[in-house]
């Protein structure tokens, strides 16, 4: 099977300004493409004439035959929800979680390559880390609007990962991905950050076969730019991976006297 890290070497992996992965070649263009082609239509979900707003569904119901899909798509999220799949992460950013979370092993009590995972949203409550591959949109466009400002992810997910599947005829600009460096000490109302608190030292643009993934932690600061109005939808497969526990301490870290106007969900226009 087909990894989007199948074709990922040293030269994409980043340690500044925290430990990511990206590359614009994530799968060979002829498998990009079947799966492209075949990306599940969004149009009668209820929140598909919402502005700019997000939509997941879960991998889950791909390989369940739950929604009609080629079966493509389900033997690829089989495999990236298998345990392979993780440890081709540990691979990569392994080392990264390391330098990220020094005693992170010591308080799990194993190494990460010894890990177990299983599907976010089943009963069994056995593994270590909850994963999860969504298919996501982020619905046309009409005020200009980010998706996402400038945050930090859950402190109980480990990793994040983004592959993008711009269509072939969206001519859309904006929706890309920041990558940012704080300018002070880290400071959050929630997970949200303050735009003049960090600054974007990478953009990793919205193309097509396009992957990014990274480390989450107090450091991680990423949101998305805006997108100017458009009839295209932003679609893109969310991977993620999370402990039942958080892995560090958000409270720390809140900011409780600057007046924030905009709510959790991170959507300005």
């Amino acid at each position: 099977m087909t990894s989007v890290l199948n074709r990922i070497n040293p030269q994409h992996v980043h340690s500044d300004p925290f430990h990511y992965l990206t590359t614009t070649e994530a799968l060979e263009p002829g498998y990009y493409e079947t799966l492209a082609a075949h990306f599940p239509d969004f149009s009668d979900h209820p929140g598909a004439r919402e502005n700019n707003a997000m939509i997941h569904m879960s991998g889950l119901h791909a390989f369940a035959d739950e929604i009609p899909i080629n079966p493509i798509w389900q033997d690829f999220m089989r495999f990236h929800f298998s345990i392979d799949f993780f440890r081709e992460i540990i691979t990569h950013l392994g080392d990264g979680i390391r330098h990220t979370y020094p005693d992170l092993e010591e308080r799990l009590g194993k190494r990460l390559e010894e890990l177990t995972v299983q599907p976010r949203y089943t009963d069994d409550v056995g593994a270590d880390l909850w994963i999860d591959v969504q298919f996501t949109i982020n619905t046309p466009v009409r005020e200009v609007s980010r998706v996402r400002r400038r945050h930090i992810d859950s402190p109980h997910k480990l990793f994040s990962g983004l592959f993008y599947m711009r269509a072939p005829d969206d001519d859309a600009i904006g929706g890309d991905l920041e990558i940012c460096r704080w300018l002070a000490e880290p400071q959050f109302q929630s997970v949200m950050v303050h735009d003049h608190l960090a600054e974007p030292v990478n953009i990793v643009k919205y193309r097509a076969n396009t992957l990014v993934m990274f480390i989450s932690s107090p450091i991680s600061v990423h949101g998305v730019t805006e997108r100017l109005p458009t009839k295209h939808v932003r679609r893109y497969i969310n991977m993620l991976a999370e402990f039942r526990e958080p892995i560090f301490d958000l409270q720390q870290y809140q900011d409780t006297t600057t007046p924030w106007a905009l709510k959790m969900g991170g959507r300005e226009k």
